[in-house]
């Protein structure tokens, strides 16, 4: 791999690396920079603008043969493959002068798809991806769907296999990977999608609008029937179809000359940056390839020690390995790098934050996302459109918000709008409006999004960070010592979430603290009341107003649930009820009615009285009685 010469061509959109020469280069950004915007003139909806897509072509087959994708511990025989990863989408393939346009077309189409629809069903994608890999334009026309013979020939020998079937098929089945059964998916995918977009310009406005609600989160297959008709129609026409062999192409005039701005080509590309970008390809796999990854890492790490993607690749490998001290390190020293490696920042924030959420340390996890913010602050000024870097910004505000998660809200706002297809982004977006209090749009986005979707676990997820949201609203209402506002919104999420007994319980839960957290709080308010009148008492009878004093202290008794308190604010009282019935006994002996004030004080409860208390009464009983004889 050092050892080859690396050329780089770069369009708007397109990022082509490959040891077959600049012409190669050229010639393959040119022709997706063409494809992009041929396919943004036909098909709208599936042209969402992203960052750019990386483009690896290799010259020997055997060399690129070691990089495609597994499947049961083996290689997959594939022609070239499309991977998204925490860096960026990334194209893999040979250069083959008779392959390389249709290889290279298919697989662009699954990139754009990923951002657009990340989640169609795998048909459609395969399917649109053969019909597109036929691309070709020529004086301002562009032309698509030409009839692919292979597929003809196969499905002339092979069976069609039920729709029910074919629509169920995922990258896990085994009909997507092995024996005949997988040139059946191919062949019948493109079949298929061959015969829905053959007919007039309706049939194009149909796949967008099913593209655009199944992005918005409407169930796929009842879009789909909707548009195009159920399995037994569209069964009866396939047949139909494969029997006439009438496939025409559909043709288009393109507004504009594309491909006019040539490439920027890069005759010598560091071979450490070609190394690191495949190491951070081999940890994104579903199953990363760790050793392999390293390996690649400290190649690239050992031309460049600054290479700031192979720097950060190292990081992610540390994360892996439960090292994030280690990790730590290695992504200090690629934020070090100027300018900064927007792709590698995405790999720091992206693995950071995931590793953020298995922290329960509050200390952690603010110190962790206060890290992540900053780097993503300066790659956003080297590009601040990116709607990756907002994504992972506005994430960073939805896994760790301290007291105030409103900043989080523009970023959020501005990545869904960006990425409207992206499930994890919308969700962020849901999760930062039930934060921050905008009950309005976080309805919204679960209404249109997540609501019908597909998928229990992202229906879940919703309702899980929407709750969420709640919990912290109801606490900042129980801070501003609104407990009725708390108890409302939820009991409102608590009703939300009652078809599913996980979440209701966790409401179930919150709604208890709550009530438990309200009764402490009234019975604090209750103590801090008693406490407030047990002082009015004080400062009455400092001022020797004991009527008020006495009243004073018995409200404080009554309010007190603490016995001791009670019985001290009681004793108290009675000791203000006596001091007064003593300054009554004092004037009637200043009137000369000696007997009568000492009959008020032989009256006094000496049961209920302190040492104290006894000792001042025969004192002033012994007064009295001297003063009478």
């Amino acid at each position: 791999m050092a050892a080859r010469t690396w050329s780089t061509a770069r369009t708007p959109h397109i990022e082509v690396v490959t040891d077959a020469g600049p012409d190669v280069a050229a010639r393959v950004a040119t022709r997706l920079e063409e494809l992009r915007s041929a396919l943004a003139q036909l098909l709208p909806p599936l042209v969402v603008d992203a960052s750019p897509v990386q483009v690896i072509v290799f010259r020997d087959a055997t060399l690129a043969g070691a990089y495609a994708p597994t499947w049961r511990g083996l290689q997959d025989d594939v022609a070239g493959f499309y991977h998204g990863g925490a860096d960026r989408r990334r194209l893999l393939f040979v250069d083959d002068q008779g392959r390389t346009p249709s290889v290279a077309q298919h697989e662009y189409l699954h990139s754009l798809l990923d951002v657009a629809y990340p989640e169609v069903p795998l048909w459609l994608n395969e399917g649109l991806a053969e019909y597109v890999s036929t691309f070709t334009t020529q004086n301002g026309h562009a032309k698509v769907g030409d009839a692919l013979r292979p597929h003809l020939e196969w499905l002339a020998t092979h069976e069609l296999m039920p729709l029910h079937q074919l629509f169920t098929i995922d990258q896990a089945s085994s009909d997507y990977h092995e024996g005949d059964r997988r040139g059946t998916f191919y062949a019948e995918s493109w079949l298929l999608v061959h015969m829905l977009l053959s007919g007039s310009e309706s049939d194009l406005e149909k796949l967008g609008r099913v593209l655009v609600e199944g992005r918005d989160g409407a169930r796929f297959e009842t879009v789909f029937t909707r548009e195009f008709g159920d399995e037994f129609s569209l069964r009866d026409q396939l047949t139909g179809t494969l029997r006439s062999g009438r496939l025409v192409a559909r043709e288009w005039m393109i507004d504009a000359p594309t491909g006019a701005s040539a490439p920027r080509v890069r005759t010598r590309t560091p071979a450490a940056d070609v190394l690191g970008s495949l190491a951070l390809e081999l940890l994104a796999r579903p199953v990363p390839q760790r050793e392999d990854a390293e390996e690649h890492l400290r190649k690239a790490l050992a031309l460049d020690a600054r290479a700031p993607d192979a720097l950060a690749g190292m990081g992610w490998l540390e994360l892996m390995r439960a090292h994030p001290t280690e990790a730590r390190d290695w992504f200090d020293k690629a934020l070090a790098v100027t300018p900064i490696s927007v792709t590698a920042v995405r790999v720091i924030a992206s693995q950071l934050l995931l590793d953020v959420g298995q922290r329960s340390d509050a200390a952690e996890r603010r110190l962790q996302v206060t890290y992540v913010r900053a780097a993503l602050e300066r790659a956003l000024a080297a590009s601040p459109d990116d709607p990756e870097l907002l994504s992972l910004l506005a994430r960073s505000w939805a896994v760790w918000y301290g007291s105030d998660p409103e900043p989080g809200w523009a970023p959020a706002l501005r990545a869904a709008r960006a990425l409207p297809g992206r499930a994890d982004v919308q969700l962020d977006l849901l999760a930062l409006a039930a934060l921050t209090g905008r009950e309005t749009e976080a309805q919204r986005v679960y209404d249109q999004r997540f609501r019908d979707s597909d998928s229990p676990e992202q229906r879940r997820s919703a309702q899980r960070a929407w709750l969420a949201g709640d919990v912290f609203q109801a606490n900042r209402s129980l801070l501003r010592g609104d407990s009725t506002a708390a108890a409302a919104r939820l009991e409102a999420a608590r009703a939300r979430v009652a078809d599913d007994p996980e979440l209701s319980r966790m409401a179930e839960r919150y709604v208890a603290e709550l009530q438990r957290v309200s009764r402490a709080t009234a019975a604090t308010d209750q103590e801090n009341q008693a406490i407030s009148e047990y002082n009015r008492g004080v400062q009455a009878a400092n001022a020797r107003l004991y009527t008020d004093a006495e009243a004073a202290f018995r409200r404080a008794a009554d309010r007190s649930a603490r016995p001791e308190f009670q019985a001290k604010a009681l004793r108290l009282a009675t000791r203000m009820r006596q001091q007064q019935d003593g300054e009554r006994a004092f004037a009637l002996a200043r009137s000369g009615q000696v007997g009568e004030a000492i009959a008020i004080f032989e009256a006094m409860d000496r049961s209920s009285m302190s040492a104290e208390d006894r000792k001042w009464l025969d004192t002033n009983l012994a007064r009295l009685r001297a003063q009478k004889h």
